[in-house]
């Protein structure tokens, strides 16, 4: 292919080439992985989501003002076993229990939709009960969203699974 070419400039060929095939080969490559492990958009309401966004800050605040909290029998344990686990949460307005329409419970990783999961909160009596079965150890960002009159209530926190 380089015959006619001087000796050194004939290797400096041999490398530019070899170089360049193997970038071509990685480009390939890490198109083929993109399009394997592909993961759609985090929420495919993002728009409406959005456009709702100062609105549902507006909600949060007003609620917080109004004295609501959340608060669970996971709140002071800082590690978590794998399994299915009970989980009760309570809905408090002024240090009194408060009535919510409903409540549920997302698990989340950080910059991933692999293994988001949402489990719907039963009420029971005063709270609202349900089992979430952890069932990969790390760290969870977890997010509890309680429909209140028409209005979600969040709380967001980190546990950790062992």
């Amino acid at each position: 292919m380089f015959k006619d070419l001087h000796p050194s400039l004939r290797n400096a060929m041999y490398v530019v080439l070899f170089s360049f095939t193997g970038l071509v080969a990685a480009t390939f490559y890490t198109i083929r992985l993109t399009y394997k492990h592909f993961e759609p958009v985090m929420d495919k309401n993002y728009y409406e989501i959005g456009l709702n966004y100062e609105k549902a800050i507006e909600n949060q605040k007003e609620l917080i003002k109004q004295g609501y909290k959340l608060s669970t029998n996971w709140d002071k344990t800082t590690i978590l076993p794998l399994g299915e686990l009970d989980l009760t949460v309570t809905l408090n307005q002024n240090e009194s229990f408060a009535k919510a329409d409903s409540m549920y419970v997302i698990l989340e990783r950080n910059a991933t939709t692999k293994n988001t999961t949402r489990y719907d909160l039963k009420p029971s009596d005063l709270n609202f009960i349900g089992k979430i079965p952890l069932k990969e150890s790390g760290t969870w960002n977890m997010r509890l969203i309680a429909n209140i009159s028409g209005k979600s209530f969040e709380r967001e926190g980190k546990i950790t699974v062992k």
